[in-house]
């Protein structure tokens, strides 16, 4: 495992080598009064506690946790931010001036952040539908709860998985939808938001038909490679709004970067630039 010490702020993961954190971080680095830089490591499940001690004693500013680990990192942390409680799951960690560390989320402040920018008036006074249970629907499904929706449906292919989501995080706000069903929920939803990996390059794509949904509807996939999916296209031909997966993962790292510095950075035209520069 590489050492880190001369780096501010980190993203750890297993795999790593395609993360896309270290473009953006490292851009409002460059475009800021910040010196720093922002680095990948590579970190197996089996050195996570070795890792937060390296990081404790390098004058690291906190680090990014990605797939695979961050549920697995809880146990390492000194406290959990009550957002990162209620989601079980922490993807920013922030190394107070004591060395303690301090464990948040913010997957569900970038999906809601991106749909507000995106589409400001999407509806909600209608529920939202979400496809998929595992972190990124809990993410998003908490996200949308904390701005006052009716409800979150949740369909998942194994129907266990979104129960368990409904009844941690739900509060009677969540119903489970039959998988087989999810078609047909798309007329009662304002917002779908496909979660999971169907869609993504390699996956088969998503098989969902949106005939039933309302001309306001917005469908958000948090897939970005392809930028556009399959979803989105069978979308926009049905004349609807479309979100897609490129902002979420940017203003989950806008409110990381709040977090370490307390420092409001932009997603301009210039990082758009880079980042999809980076997809093609």
């Amino acid at each position: 495992m590489p050492l880190i010490n001369e780096n501010n702020t980190a993203v750890i993961g297993h795999p790593i080598s395609q993360s896309l954190s270290p473009l953006i971080h490292n851009y409002w680095f460059e475009t800021s009064d910040i010196f720093g830089h922002y680095n990948s490591v590579d970190v197996h499940s089996s050195e996570l506690a070795g890792f937060v001690e390296i990081a404790k004693n390098s004058g690291l500013k906190g680090f990014n946790i990605t797939i695979p680990h961050k549920t697995n990192i809880i146990p390492f942390l000194d406290r959990l931010a009550p957002i990162a409680r209620q989601m079980g799951a922490v993807n920013t960690v922030k190394i107070m001036d004591d060395g303690s560390c301090v464990g948040f989320n913010t997957d569900g402040i970038g999906l809601v952040t991106h749909l507000k920018k995106s589409v400001p008036d999407w509806p909600k006074d209608k529920p939202a539908f979400i496809l998929g249970a595992g972190g990124a629907a809990r993410a998003s499904a908490l996200g949308l709860l904390n701005e006052k929706i009716p409800m979150v449906m949740i369909a998942n292919r194994t129907r266990k998985k979104a129960e368990i989501i409904a009844d941690e995080i739900g509060r009677g706000r969540i119903t489970v939808v039959d998988w087989d069903d999810r078609s047909t929920a798309v007329a009662a939803a304002g917002l779908v938001v496909n979660t999971t990996s169907l869609g993504m390059v390699g996956q088969p794509t998503l098989d969902i038909s949106l005939d039933q949904a309302a001309s306001d509807t917005v469908i958000y996939d948090i897939v970005f490679k392809p930028l556009e999916t399959a979803l989105l296209k069978a979308a926009k031909e049905r004349g609807l709004r479309t979100v897609d997966g490129l902002g979420m993962l940017v203003y989950q790292a806008v409110a990381s970067f709040k977090i370490w510095f307390d420092r409001d950075v932009e997603y301009d035209d210039e990082l758009v630039s880079k980042l999809l520069e980076k997809l093609t």
